[in-house]
């Protein structure tokens, strides 16, 4: 049998070949032949670091860049424990395999949950809409962070782990040159003292399984009798163990799309106890620059922004959070 596949051994050769559905339609085509599912039409997903395509609209392969197994040993785990929740709009598992061509290429198959990314469709829906899906989502993300972390194989889930995590984060993120061209310096060296100012008295909080990505692609809407409600949450290729505090930061920055209202209807549906006073605010900053993706999103924040002049930590998080 002919190979199916390239091998790929750079992130550039990934990159130019990992949406081309042409390229990989024998493989899909494969895959789900072992499985015994049909195959008429297969079309590319939406990109992200792997492969996804969706075959006859009823269900998706996922198949993983050889640079990221850890992916697949996480998603098979979660989509396996959290797509029979009632509660959470997961896909399902199918199936999970390896198949080896030139190279093994592990891949998943869920199935197929129709919708439309909330960024496509944010424009079109009433301010009133938006705060019933966010309240929805607080409902949803409550019941993840409510899920035993002890059992998880996939992920690192103690205290000394997650505790681990934020230290290096925090020498990580008072490089200097992580922020240039994003932040001024005098800021950048306020940000260790910041951090451990923030983070003092929070080593015992609550941890929790996090999808650590809630995003404006990630969050999937459907229209029923003229509402739109949640469909699916998709991806948890970024799923981790922590505090909450780190979950708020993609869903602020994207899926909320920084709208106030919006996290106020959030959190009264997630936990009405929970206030959005200043103790709140300064640790949803400093988790901003703990996150795995802080410096993207605080650039790209600041930019739509117009790169406004910014002297110090409390002005940013006027500006981020409070404004």
């Amino acid at each position: 049998m002919p190979p199916l596949l390239p091998v790929v051994t750079t992130w550039a050769e990934w990159g130019r070949m990992f949406t081309n559905t042409a390229q990989w339609t024998a493989a899909v085509r494969e895959i789900c032949h072992r499985h015994h599912l049909p195959v008429q039409h297969v079309e590319a997903g939406y990109p992200g670091t792997n492969a996804v395509f969706v075959v006859d609209d009823a269900y998706v392969v996922k198949i993983y860049a050889p640079f990221c197994p850890e992916d697949f040993d996480l998603e098979r785990e979660l989509y396996a424990l959290l797509g029979p929740n009632p509660h959470l709009p997961v896909p399902q598992l199918i199936a999970q395999g390896v198949l080896e061509d030139q190279i093994r290429w592990p891949y998943i198959i869920i199935d197929f949950k129709p919708g439309f990314p909330i960024r496509e469709v944010r424009d079109r829906i009433p301010r009133y809409n938006l705060l019933r899906i966010a309240a929805e989502l607080g409902e949803m993300v409550r019941e993840l962070h409510r899920v035993p972390v002890t059992a998880l194989t996939s992920l690192p889930n103690t205290r000394a782990s997650w505790q681990q995590f934020v230290r290096q984060r925090q020498v990580e993120v008072a490089d200097a040159a992580l922020w240039e061209g994003i932040l001024p310096e005098p800021v950048v060296a306020e940000i260790p003292e910041f951090l451990a100012s923030a983070l003092a008295g929070g080593e015992e909080a609550p941890l929790a399984l996090l999808n650590g990505d809630l995003t404006e692609d990630h969050i999937l809407l459907q229209q029923h009798n003229g509402k739109w409600r949640i469909s699916a949450l998709i991806d948890f290729g970024d799923a981790l163990v922590g505090a909450r505090d780190y979950e708020w930061i993609a869903l602020w920055f994207s899926g909320l799309d920084r709208e106030y209202d919006e996290l106020m209807a959030f959190m009264a549906a997630y936990d009405p106890r929970l206030k959005l006073d200043d103790a709140f605010f300064t640790r949803a900053m400093a988790f901003t620059f703990l996150h795995e993706f802080g410096t993207d999103i605080l650039a790209f924040t600041l930019k739509v922004l117009g790169q406004p002049q910014i002297a110090s930590i409390q002005e940013l998080q006027a500006l981020l959070w409070e404004g």
